[in-house]
């Protein structure tokens, strides 16, 4: 008689950096994890991923939302007719931000699987698909927390903490956690002692985090652990190794004197050096021979971060190379950056009743990296895929065909639907969608004004023309004020080297200030409107990025650009087309006139707003005529929103800023329109 079991698959991601590069890295990450589910088909998938958004939250949320969609419609997932994906993505509420993302995929041969309400305090079946993005606090089915900031008292603020959820499968009742420690800030630091000040705050967090699990008031039950533990090698031991009989030479903080950069060189004292490190760069001259060859092994001894939890979680052995920091180069994945001493940061850790329900002898556990020659950003992910037991009174067997026909077409049924935030939408129309509609946020009046108005909201009706055209702009106008970040071989995108620590010795390269101050030092100047509508002051130095909303009862003049060769002027002109008349016998009725002569239609189709590039706009004016009686008192507030002319901008100039803690189109202080205020 077959064994009763069922296939899962556990995968640990640390996303952040592939939100850098969506045209490239984002897909071919995509592609590659997509090929691995379709090898091994598991029937329960659950991915934990950390840095949802990467540094920029705001900027990404577009990319997140594209990354979701593809999940959820990739061929390779259309067997699995039940999913939940939770993202904690409200960078408003400091105070509890995490930057988690955990996605559960179930096959549709697992004719039932529940999910715990942590609030009724009961399991509930898990149905259709749904997406829950924004605040989640909410949410009942899952726990959240931060970590205390005291954990972690070399830095101001951090994103790290952890999600719970329960599941049963077949009786077998589990915690699925994802979890993000904190990293080294220094690698100088790091290096000082053993062990390091950050490995210390890591087994604090983590002993908290394990202590909550087993002592608190729902009933202890086995439970799965993985995420980015940021564990690292002891530094201060393999160093002593790796230089043996070499020199060392320090460099020094002439004010503090602080140390701010050691090299290891050979006695020869024209030799270049063979180990150089400073706090955010760690280069040795065989990196690849060092730490990727034979998968790192030689390197295990140092990973000893683990070893005081052991009598509480249990790993399966590794056997594959340290999981970070890889080369961000798209064609380039086997090399390190030379950023941080590469270590296993991103592990699949479980309690020991859990080690009992898996199988061990028939289906051997396979612990694995993904893409281990294929760039997937600066953490490679990382997977378990085992058999789990299932109670003696289920059926079904491992890759058999659906035994239960009814629920497998009632599954696929409810499937056809996906609920985003509590509103149902067609599968089918999945392209039309952004899984941050419906979303809320706990200070919205701190997103981006643009970006708000941006998510469609409960209250609305359905989408009109004026919608779309209006969607159009905001898009087109968002992106107009976004930089692009440049990124070479050895910058890392992890959001980690972007929080200031008190050990920071405030010596910023020029190449760096470009880098990560370049944006926030830019002005952001506006004009204010003249008292005839449709007119507005323009200085030759400064841009002028504007919607502007006209509604005079006659058409008024087109307004061109390009008048002035030393000025920009990004200008979308929106006008009602004749004197509005009502229709007695339809007071309610709507409509929608769009001028649409071959010379506007081309023209909409040409201009451009102006981009990081400095294009500027097409000379020919984008004019989009809408009749007062199309706007509901809605949409008439919308339009209004969404023009960013305010005067009391002027003189605003925006304040440089070490890190972003949550927009890069921050303001000045004293801004009264709900900008972002670092």
């Amino acid at each position: 008689m077959a064994e009763k079991r069922t296939t899962m698959m556990l995968v640990t991601a640390n996303v952040g950096s592939i939100f850098e590069d969506p045209e490239h890295t984002l897909k071919q990450w995509l592609q590659e994890f997509l090929t691995t589910i379709d090898q091994l088909s598991p029937g329960f998938l659950a991915i934990h991923c950390q840095e949802v958004g990467g540094k920029n939250y705001e900027e990404s949320m577009q990319h997140v939302n594209e990354f979701v969609k593809a999940l959820l419609a990739s061929k390779e997932l259309l067997c699995y007719d039940r999913a939940r994906v939770f993202l904690d993505e409200d960078f408003t509420a400091v105070d509890k931000f995490t930057a988690l993302g955990n996605l559960y995929f179930v096959h549709e041969s697992i004719p039932e699987v529940k999910i715990w309400d942590f609030t009724a305090l009961q399991f509930v079946p898990l149905l259709k698909k749904e997406v829950l993005s924004g605040n989640i606090e909410s949410v009942p089915i899952k726990e959240k927390a931060k970590f205390p900031q005291h954990f972690f008292p070399e830095f101001k603020w951090s994103r790290k903490g952890f999600i719970r959820t329960r599941w049963d499968i077949f009786g077998s009742v589990f915690d699925l956690i994802n979890i993000h420690l904190f990293h080294d800030a220094s690698n100088i630091e790091a290096m000082s002692e053993s062990p390091s000040v950050y490995s210390g705050n890591r087994q604090r967090a983590f002993v908290h985090a394990l202590e909550r699990f087993e002592k608190d008031q729902y009933e202890t039950v086995p439970y799965f652990i993985f995420g980015d533990f940021n564990f690292r090698l002891d530094t201060y031991h393999l160093v002593q190794n790796l230089t043996k009989n070499l020199v060392t030479v320090e460099a020094r903080n002439k004010k503090n004197n602080k140390v701010t950069k050691v090299s290891f060189q050979e006695t020869d004292t024209n030799a270049e050096a063979v180990l150089t490190v400073e706090a955010k760069s760690f280069d040795h001259c065989r990196m690849k021979q060092v730490f990727h060859d034979n998968n790192g092994t030689w390197l295990l001894p140092y990973d000893k971060e683990l070893q005081p939890f052991l009598d509480r979680v249990f790993e399966y052995e590794i056997n594959f190379p340290p999981s970070y920091p890889f080369s961000e180069e798209i064609d380039d994945g086997i090399s390190y950056m030379k950023t941080r001493c590469p270590g296993w940061c991103d592990r699949i850790l479980i309690s020991h009743s859990a080690k009992d329900s898996i199988i061990q002898d028939s289906f051997q556990p396979v612990y694995e990296s993904i893409g281990r020659e294929i760039c997937m950003g600066d953490h490679k992910p990382i997977y378990l895929y085992f058999a789990m037991k299932c109670d003696d009174d289920k059926d079904l067997v491992l890759n058999s065909k659906p035994l239960y026909s009814s629920a497998v077409e009632h599954h696929r049924k409810v499937s056809r639907v996906i609920s985003i935030n509590g509103n149902e939408i067609e599968a089918a129309k999945i392209d039309d969608i952004n899984i941050h509609d419906y979303a809320t946020f706990e200070k919205e009046q701190k997103l981006h004004p643009v970006l708000r108005h941006s998510f469609k909201r409960k209250e609305n009706g359905e989408v009109t023309i004026g919608d779309l055209a209006m969607d159009l702009i905001r898009a087109e106008h968002v992106l107009a004020h976004w930089k692009k970040h440049r990124r070479n071989r050895h910058h890392s995108s992890s959001s980690e080297d972007d929080l200031p620590s008190e050990n920071d010795t405030g010596n910023i390269t020029e190449e760096e200030s470009v880098e990560e101050v370049e944006i926030d030092m830019q002005s952001d100047k506006v004009q204010p409107e003249t008292s005839e509508p449709g007119t507005t002051h323009q200085n030759p130095n400064q841009q002028s990025d504007k919607v502007q909303l006209e509604t005079s009862s006659k058409v008024t003049k087109p307004v061109t650009t390009g008048q002035n060769h030393n000025q920009q002027s990004d200008k979308v002109q929106l006008e009602t087309s004749e004197p509005v008349t009502t229709n007695p016998n339809n007071n309610h009725e709507k409509s929608t006139e769009m001028k649409s002569t071959a010379s506007e239609g081309q023209a909409l189709r040409d201009s451009q707003f102006s981009g990081f590039n400095g294009s500027a706009l097409d000379s020919q004016s984008v004019i989009i005529h809408v009749e007062q009686s199309s706007l509901s008192t809605d949409e008439k507030v919308l339009l209004e929103n969404i023009v960013v002319t305010q005067p009391e901008h002027e003189g605003a100039a925006r304040k440089p800023s070490a890190h972003r803690t949550l927009s890069s189109l921050s303001r000045h202080a004293e801004c009264p329109c709900s900008c972002v205020v670092l």
